[in-house]
């Protein structure tokens, strides 16, 4: 005989139980994935065995919550932060800042998978559309890579040892004309986004956004130049890249110098900094800045009655 179903209510809408998609949820607020999906079977044992085949949404959550508690009662916190934003109808924008290699493009795609926003744009790309609407002559720095930037491409007398700041610091303002522009209409629109890429310098795009409740600036960086080396060479093995690593091991010294400056910066002007040694524990850092930063104004601008286990495709 088949076993039945539990089936969750929320207002007028229903939806069958799933421990995945409840192990998701908690997922995303931090839990451990074999955690989340061991409470979410507990929870669905546990109402199978009071036969509740009809049960409100809020009681599932309040009961994985119990359990979390248990567990870990810092993710509970994340899960109900978390859950406010996902009720909000404010924008929520998440700018990640951080020199080639540090792993910007992979904190940006957990984050946003976290927080459920569906927009993740990298500067390269900004940069890119810039580049055909540009013309070298015009603005040769922005036609190079970060850190190789000639000095026959900058017109102004430069010492030697500022050549590649100063290099990276014209590129990030010229592409800091693209990033504001899509931050703002994302403002404007209400549209959540991420946005990543080495182009944001602290004291040139994550400064002017400081104080925006709306908007939430970091950067990332590691410590260690031999664990920064090998992730050129780590990353080369797992994906397709676009340059082998050995390039950008031949300009390793640059990609360093601008990494410094971006910490040093960053540290000047207040904007949040992570460690990125393992990926999860940085996304949860990162996460967890984010729900605490903008929760405030989120609670106070909750409105939307989302659900957390019935709206598993979560925010646009």
């Amino acid at each position: 005989m088949a076993e039945q179903e539990i089936t969750i209510v929320k207002g007028d809408r229903r939806a069958v139980f799933s421990r995945g998609i409840l192990a998701q949820v908690l997922a995303q607020a931090g839990a451990r994935m074999e955690m989340a999906y061991r409470i979410a079977s507990e929870v669905r044992a546990e109402l199978l065995a009071e036969e509740r085949y009809l049960v409100e949404e809020e009681e599932v959550l309040a009961r994985a919550r119990a359990k979390l508690q248990i567990y870990d009662a810092l993710v509970v916190s994340r899960l109900d932060k978390w859950r406010i934003l996902r009720e909000t109808t404010e924008p929520v924008i998440v700018l990640i800042g951080g020199a080639t290699g540090v792993g910007t493009s992979t904190l940006a795609a957990d984050v946003a998978r976290r927080l459920n926003i569906q927009s993740v744009i990298g500067t390269d790309s900004i940069r890119e559309i810039l580049r055909r609407a540009i013309s070298p002559d015009l603005l040769p720095t922005l036609h190079k890579s970060s850190y190789n930037v000639a000095r026959e491409d900058i017109r102004v007398p430069v010492d030697d040892e500022e050549l590649v700041l100063y290099g990276y610091r014209s590129q990030a303002s010229q592409v800091a004309v693209g990033v504001e522009a899509l931050v703002e209409r994302g403002l404007k629109e209400g549209t959540n986004l991420v946005i990543e890429g080495v182009h944001l310098a602290p004291e040139i795009v994550l400064d002017r956004y400081r104080d925006h409740p709306n908007v939430c600036s970091l950067v990332v960086y590691l410590s260690d130049p031999e664990v920064h080396r090998d992730r050129f060479h780590i990353r080369a093995l797992g994906t397709s890249m676009r340059r082998p690593a050995e390039e950008y091991i031949a300009h390793f010294e640059q990609i360093r110098r601008i990494h410094d400056y971006i910490r040093e910066s960053a540290r000047r002007v207040g904007t949040y900094a992570v460690e990125n040694i393992s990926i999860e524990t940085t996304s949860d850092a990162a996460v967890a800045f984010v729900a605490n930063r903008i929760s405030g104004m989120a609670e106070k601008a909750r409105g939307k009655k989302s659900s957390l286990l019935l709206d598993a495709g979560g925010r646009a």
